[in-house]
């Protein structure tokens, strides 16, 4: 996992979190050779080919899930005039962005979650409504990736200092 920023100076920011290859596709697919083998050998396309056809479309179908659901990267471009743009680019190829306005930006904080075994910090952007200024909602950034806190730190001092204190003049 690495941390990617391209900054364009007055213009903005953009930092992109590449996931790691895949390895258990890998797994799925000698999984799915080795239960046809197992199939085969045991006659199972003799006996009732509709059985192994159905063994053998599933396994397919969790295949292709995996891969849909299984995130690739995750970026954030800070555009200081108009806001945050959050990307979440699938190893199929399809990509969901969600848009932040500025007026929607009360403030980007670090926050911690304590596990039983673990402390997870994450980057929360916190919502405010327009009308009366009070925080309506949290918006994770990195939710997939979870980077580490010194890559954290390093989006939110390019956030705070493009972003935030800008608009606090």
């Amino acid at each position: 996992m690495s941390m990617i920023h391209l900054d364009a100076g007055k213009l903005g920011s953009e930092f992109t979190n590449v996931q790691p290859p895949i390895k258990s596709v890998p797994l799925l697919v000698i999984l799915f050779f080795a239960s046809s083998i197992i199939a085969f050998s045991f006659g199972m396309h003799l006996i009732d080919q509709r059985t192994l056809y159905w063994i053998c479309l599933s396994l397919v179908v969790i295949i292709i899930s995996r891969l849909y659901c299984k995130v690739y990267s995750e970026s954030v471009l800070i555009l200081p005039s108009l806001g945050l743009q959050v990307e979440t680019h699938y190893y199929l190829g399809h990509v969901k962005t969600h848009f932040i306005d500025i007026s929607h930006i009360e403030d980007i904080i670090i926050n911690e979650a304590v596990t039983m075994h673990s402390i997870l910090c994450y980057l929360v952007v916190l919502l405010s409504d327009t009308e009366n200024g009070e925080v309506k909602g949290l918006y994770p950034l990195f939710s997939h990736s979870w980077p580490p806190l010194s890559s954290l730190k390093d989006v939110y001092r390019a956030v705070q200092a493009k972003l935030i204190k800008p608009n606090q003049r």
